[in-house]
């Protein structure tokens, strides 16, 4: 948990699952959280934080918002769109519409359609379009995990924004 942490508290979501040895390993284990990523950093976050938003997970989104937000340069409009925007809002890059227009896609219908593969495929490679895919996942289950939980928002964390 130190190295997830960074010397910071651990979050709550950490500690409720490590009272169970068996839940941390299993989450840790389909955690994406590591320095190899295929994706850029700010790539990334961008993925969680619209997963997250998506899913009404404000705990995790206000966590990865207040623990990466500034450091991988997002402005206060893109968090804002991360919440309230649409995959055409200008807050973003071609590439990064892209990266959003995926995410609203895989919550709302499970599946990609050939544009949007055809779109993916462009800004990113093979190994980059699973990661995104894998992401997606995992932080779906991440807010289930925290809804089904109701676990209390971090002292720290954003909050979301008002529409």
């Amino acid at each position: 948990m130190d190295v997830l942490m960074r010397g910071a508290d651990p979050l709550v979501l950490f500690t409720t699952l490590a009272r169970h040895d068996r839940a941390w390993r299993k989450f840790g284990g389909g955690s994406l959280l590591d320095r190899h990523s295929p994706l850029a950093l700010r790539q990334r976050e961008i993925v969680i934080a619209r997963t997250t938003a998506r899913c009404g997970c404000e705990y995790e989104w206000g966590v990865h918002i207040a623990g990466f937000a500034s450091h991988v340069g997002l402005t206060d409009a893109q968090v804002y769109a991360t919440v309230h925007g649409s995959s055409d809002d200008p807050a973003w890059s071609t590439e990064e519409q892209v990266l959003i227009a995926t995410v609203d896609t895989l919550i709302d219908h499970k599946v990609l359609n050939d544009l949007e593969w055809h779109n993916l495929r462009h800004h990113f490679s093979e190994e980059q379009v699973l990661e995104v895919i894998q992401i997606v996942a995992f932080y779906h289950g991440v807010a289930l995990i925290c809804g089904a939980l109701d676990l209390p928002l971090e002292t720290n964390a954003a909050r979301f924004p008002a529409a």
